[in-house]
């Protein structure tokens, strides 16, 4: 034990144990792999840091929410739901309720 590996090298290491999905311990991983557990623990934490630091760069987008009078007229004659963002739009036919409600819970979810 007590080997020096780059921060790649750990992440690689990470990857595996994750891998595993919960069917051996860090102990366990640890001995198996030569690795000193208190290292694991310092890397893992530090990975996950800076994935955490790399999710702060999205941005919400909000989307209203609230129709306009001609907007509501169109709807009503509209066969088909547009969503917009930026550049991107779904269009999606207003007889799929379940895909719509899915699309709406997915935005709400990731506000």
């Amino acid at each position: 034990m007590g080997k020096r590996m780059s921060h790649a090298k750990w992440e690689e290491y990470i990857k595996k144990f994750e891998s595993y999905n919960g069917s051996i311990t860090v102990k366990d991983f640890c001995i198996e792999n030569d690795i000193c557990k208190t290292q694991f623990y310092y890397h893992r934490k530090r990975l996950q840091k800076e994935e955490s630091n790399d999710r702060k760069d999205i941005v919400f987008h909000a989307i209203p929410l609230a129709i306009q009078d001609e907007q509501k007229e169109t709807a009503k004659l509209s066969k088909e739901v547009k969503i917009t963002v930026g550049n991107v739009t779904v269009i999606i036919p207003s007889d799929e309720v379940n895909l719509i409600s899915k699309i709406i819970k997915e935005l709400s979810i990731s506000c």
